[in-house]
């Protein structure tokens, strides 16, 4: 068990969101563009808030919830931002947290949409070409309520490669709280990963660890299990939850976990696997050992410089060499690849740019943060899965997760 204490204050400050801004604003008045509207959806989902919480440091507690004519966009959150002006921060309750928002003008409503309408209007946006970050959490419905407070369209274009290119690259603030998250994440996979006994469900060693993760302040995204017959598959499926909770694991099961999800806003994910009783046969242990070493692989061609398209290529070179089929075939004895045609991802707040995936043009650089992870088997044996979290440093990496054990079997 780890000792870290169970609510750490740690937060970004009131001027690097002021700085995120400034230099966010500067990279728009270089497009043309007259503002920004940027737009986040928060709720207990925990994904997609990203945009909002980066620039503002706000994040809605209420969830998602159909439209009604008392209320519309619930769980949304506007950022209005005119390259000349001051910003205003449009959110969906009036009981935020003051201290930890960075804007000053914050308008309180129950119709965000609406409300945001208004304030583009009222900064003479409303009619000028402006950028929109966060398309894919501005709903249908909440453009259309835009629209009809205007009794016009929006010129709205397409900047979220504005603040995910901000975003990859962390600050000394946001690598202590991406520490910080993955000791935590660290803790929470120990604890499960010591209760996939024999006996167990997957849905027991899960409700331990969520006990953990809770306890040191983190918010459940997701716990990906498949064990036994069904280690071939990303996690349990079905409906959910993501875990079975009615087979008991039996000894000799392959079991992978990958769990993620935020503290304090930044995120821990990663996988490690097992094999129940922890005495592997020459099978399970290709096929443990391969998700080790393709994840060690590819962490050795990390480093400033190097294009992120070139890691996939990596890791599917390593595949074919070694035995395992292409990635994105179930030659591998898994549906990972054909699910997930890639290696990992930037990780901050949420799951985020760059890619590890073909072609990906992104070239690293020194404070980016990656989140590196396979699912490899065979046919006849099963699955395995290995992810690491690492920082990109001047010389290498620096490993995040080295405290969790890549190897639970003897």
């Amino acid at each position: 068990m780890s000792s870290i204490p169970a609510h750490r204050e740690m937060a970004i400050s009131l001027e690097e969101y002021s700085q995120r801004r400034r230099r966010i604003v500067e990279l728009a008045k270089d497009r043309g563009l007259a503002g920004l509207l940027v737009w986040s959806r928060g709720g207990p989902a925990v994904d997609w808030y990203g945009d909002v919480l980066y620039l503002a440091g706000h994040h809605s507690p209420i969830g998602q919830i159909p439209d009604h004519r008392a209320w519309s966009g619930r769980a949304h959150s506007a950022l209005i931002l005119p390259v000349d002006g001051e910003a205003t921060l449009v959110v969906d309750l009036p009981d935020y947290s003051p201290e930890h928002v960075s804007v000053v003008d914050v308008r309180s409503t129950v119709h965000v949409p609406t409300t945001a309408a208004q304030v583009l209007r009222e900064k003479g946006l409303d009619r000028q070409r402006i950028g929109l970050a966060g398309r894919e959490t501005l709903l249908h419905n909440a453009y259309g309520l835009m629209v009809k407070e205007l009794d016009h369209e929006l010129e709205l274009e397409p900047v979220d490669d504005l603040v995910q290119t901000l975003r990859m690259v962390k600050s000394p603030a946001e690598l202590e709280l991406i520490r910080h998250a993955t000791s935590v994440g660290v803790g929470w996979m120990n604890t499960m990963m010591e209760a996939a006994i024999a006996g167990n469900t997957e849905g027991d060693f899960v409700g331990e660890g969520l006990r953990y993760f809770a306890s040191h302040g983190g918010a459940l995204y997701d716990v990906a299990v498949a064990s036994g017959p069904n280690s071939n598959h990303f996690q349990h499926v079905g409906v959910p939850p993501s875990w079975d909770s009615t087979r008991p694991l039996e000894r000799g099961d392959l079991v992978h976990v990958d769990a993620w999800g935020p503290v304090n806003g930044y995120y821990t994910d990663f996988v490690r696997s097992t094999v129940v009783g922890h005495k592997a046969t020459s099978a399970q242990r290709e096929v443990l050992e391969g998700s080790v070493s393709i994840i060690e692989h590819i962490i050795d061609g990390i480093r400033p410089g190097v294009i992120v398209g070139d890691l996939y290529e990596r890791g599917s070179e390593w595949l074919v060499a070694n035995g395992f089929g292409e990635h994105v075939s179930q030659e591998s004895g898994t549906y990972f690849g054909e699910l997930w045609p890639a290696f990992g991802y930037g990780l901050g707040l949420g799951l985020e740019s760059p890619w590890i995936a073909k072609d990906e043009a992104t070239v690293l650089k020194e404070h980016m943060v990656l989140a590196v992870e396979a699912l490899v088997g065979k046919p006849d044996v099963g699955a395995a899965g290995f992810e690491q979290d690492v920082i990109v440093t001047s010389g290498g990496v620096e490993v995040l997760t080295a405290d969790c054990p890549s190897r639970w079997w003897d």
